[in-house]
């Protein structure tokens, strides 16, 4: 199991923050167990009598005012409690205090806490906020888009720019379709991170470890593995990076080079600048 999906199960079983749960995870090294102890230790897991109860379930919400983008998965254990007016109320509620508090950290929000402690105890579930995010454009001339699944669990926001514009782009509708398109494309291939270079070093070095002892079973030579290592590097980028992921409607197709195709027909360059995704 790679560390983000390490974090993902973490922050799912304790309700604790992202960086929290990396660094509880570092200290234990990898051990998940361990990690709940710390992180209950240092009073960051949530709804403790309940920690151990994985919220696989809730809902996305995503609202914009124009300038700030706001997304938001409010998590709980059941489809059933996910689908009753008193969730979806406090996930709606949730985002829209989001939206109009950019640059806050989400994860540990007293506010946002004492917003759910408020209303969980009347669901009979834990309740945690999987995640929050509060965007504007970065640059001079971009766009933000966001695409949420029919199931309301997997969302995507993504920042598209057009390089060296004058602003004119906020407002064309093949750029937000583009942009919008990127956003659904990471959440169906599942994109980890925008480019190779994304990659941490860590986890690189972890699937050359399980490149090599795989390797070594089939009988491969040091020299050898060594030198089919930078292709397997490209190929787990290949597989979980966007820009170098293979479109959906032509996985011949890298991101990348649509993008390029797109800037050459819009008589611009367009660049991703950031994605984030539930």
């Amino acid at each position: 199991m790679s560390l983000a999906e390490d974090i993902k199960n973490l922050r799912e079983k304790t309700g604790a923050g992202l960086m929290d749960c990396k660094k509880a995870l570092e200290e234990c090294k990898g051990d998940i167990e361990a990690a709940i102890t710390v992180l209950r230790k240092k009073g960051l897991a949530s709804m403790a009598k309940r920690a151990g109860r994985e919220t696989k379930e809730g809902q996305v919400v995503v609202k914009n005012d124009g300038k700030h983008y706001a997304m938001t998965f409010l998590g709980c254990e059941t489809d059933f409690v996910a689908r009753t007016d008193d969730f979806k109320k406090l996930a709606a509620a949730v985002c829209d205090y989001v939206l109009a508090n950019p640059g806050l950290n989400y994860d540990e929000d007293q506010k946002i806490k004492d917003m759910i402690s408020e209303v969980a105890p009347k669901l009979g579930e834990n309740v945690s906020l999987k995640g929050a995010y509060n965007w504007e454009v970065s640059g001079k001339c971009g766009v933000i888009e966001t695409y949420v699944h029919s199931d309301n669990k997997k969302a995507a926001m993504l920042e598209l720019a057009c390089v060296n514009g004058d602003g004119s782009c906020c407002n064309s509708d093949k750029v937000k379709e583009i942009a919008r398109g990127l956003a659904m494309h990471s959440v169906g291939m599942q994109s980890m991170w925008l480019d190779e270079a994304d990659i941490p070093a860590d986890v690189i070095a972890k699937e050359q470890e399980i490149y090599k002892e795989l390797a070594l079973k089939e009988g491969k030579d040091e020299a050898s593995i060594e030198k089919m290592m930078p292709g397997k590097v490209k190929k787990f980028a290949k597989d979980n990076c966007l820009l170098e992921q293979g479109t959906i409607k032509d996985n011949k197709v890298s991101v990348r080079q649509h993008l390029a195709d797109c800037s050459k027909e819009l008589g611009f360059e367009l660049k991703v600048v950031r994605f984030v995704r539930f």
